[in-house]
């Protein structure tokens, strides 16, 4: 019996501190709203219009951003992890050295940010548009990319270790010495895009078009272009050990057996 009752009330405490913490995360997310605070870690601030703000530093760790606005804010430093920002509109922010890690891009809108040196390794970017982003040296190892649309964006020196890019849009984007080992991008678009010296090293790119891309002096070392686009591209200097090539169409505009 006195088991049964230590019990009963410890699941009371635990009902009350649930309805205590309840008002408290409402008046974070409140101040946080009101532009009193740059912090609302787990908050829910779906739907917020945070246009401009700057949230230079701010943690929003874990916060429901889906649909939120952040037009032109500046989240520079700013702690994102494990954030839901699908459907987000961060066109024209400032992500510089940015926390993203682990959060869930699906659908986000990124266009023109500024994000050189963000980490967005293992975030969901699903169809994400992200035309023009200027991601140097950003990280995006094992982020899933699929059917994103990455035209035009700058993604020099970054990396994409693992990442996946399936049906993804690369063209002329700039990759310059960029890590894709391991990538798994089939069926991607990379036509002009420059991909000079890049590491694409066991990665898989199947049936991808690099029509007119610069892969001067990249790694393809055991990855499988088969069935890939290579008319025009640029292979020269590059590292062809164990790479496959079964029925892509080669620069010369010949199909490799």
């Amino acid at each position: 019996m006195m088991r049964t009752r230590t019990a009963v009330a410890i699941a009371g405490l635990a009902v009350a501190m649930i309805g205590m913490n309840e008002p408290i995360a409402a008046q974070d997310a409140a101040a946080f709203l009101d532009g009193n605070s740059k912090d609302c870690p787990g908050c829910n601030l779906a739907g917020a219009q945070l246009k401009r703000r700057n949230l230079a530093g701010a943690n929003l760790a874990g916060a429901n951003l889906a649909g939120a606005s952040f037009h032109r804010a500046v989240l520079r430093g700013a702690n994102l992890s494990g954030a839901d920002l699908s459907e987000a509109n961060l066109n024209k922010t400032d992500l510089l050295g940015a926390n993203l890690s682990n959060a869930r891009l699906k659908g986000a809108m990124l266009f023109e940010a500024e994000a050189g040196r963000a980490d967005f390794s293992r975030a969901d970017l699903t169809e994400a548009m992200l035309g023009n982003i200027r991601l140097t040296s950003g990280k995006l190892d094992r982020a899933n990319l699929t059917e994103a649309d990455l035209g035009g964006a700058l993604l020099n020196e970054a990396s994409l270790a693992k990442a996946t890019l399936n049906g993804a849009s690369l063209i002329q984007a700039r990759l310059l010495r960029a890590n894709l080992h391991g990538a798994v991008s089939q069926s991607a678009d990379f036509t002009h895009a420059n991909l000079r010296d890049a590491n694409l090293a066991s990665a898989l790119l199947g049936e991808s078009i690099f029509y007119l891309a610069d892969l001067g002096g990249a790694d393809l070392s055991g990855a499988n272009l088969s069935r890939s686009i290579l008319r025009s591209a640029n292979l020269g200097n590059t590292n062809q050990a164990d790479t496959t090539f079964s029925g892509a169409l080669m620069p010369d505009n010949s199909v490799h057996p």
